[in-house]
């Protein structure tokens, strides 16, 4: 009898746990363009965000000010739960990092700091174009 009841408890938990994934985040449109923009100091951040087909990876771009051109990483992957990040390095300093996740398939919200960009840095959502 004990053995029945941690069964189905086990059970329940799992069950539990299951139904709750969802909550922890969304994935995105596959194939979707997401465009937002950082309204930072010295320059603004244009963001563009291109997830792959599979929605498991995307092209993420961002634009400082006007006049520079874009810098654009391809392959940054997506997890699961639609979370992402970068970090671009040169030697041990960061010039620029970006973390964000999806919170729901029309929307992102992306967190970039860019010592590349003046030192530019800021936080938005993105939306689903």
């Amino acid at each position: 009898m004990r053995g029945r009841v941690f069964a189905i408890a086990a059970a329940v938990l799992v069950l539990g746990f299951a139904t709750s994934l969802p909550a922890f985040g969304a994935t995105p449109k596959k194939g979707g363009v997401y465009k937002g923009t950082i309204k930072s100091s010295p320059f603004e951040l244009g963001i563009v965000m291109t997830v792959a087909a599979t929605g498991k990876k995307m092209t993420f771009t961002y634009l400082c000010g006007t006049g520079r051109p874009p810098t654009i990483v391809f392959g940054v992957p997506i997890d699961a739960t639609g979370h992402f990040k970068w970090t671009k390095m040169s030697g041990s300093l960061v010039v620029w990092k970006m973390v964000g996740h999806f919170t729901s398939a029309t929307k992102a919200f992306v967190s970039l700091n860019s010592l590349a960009c003046g030192g530019s840095k800021g936080s938005t959502t993105v939306t689903l174009q």
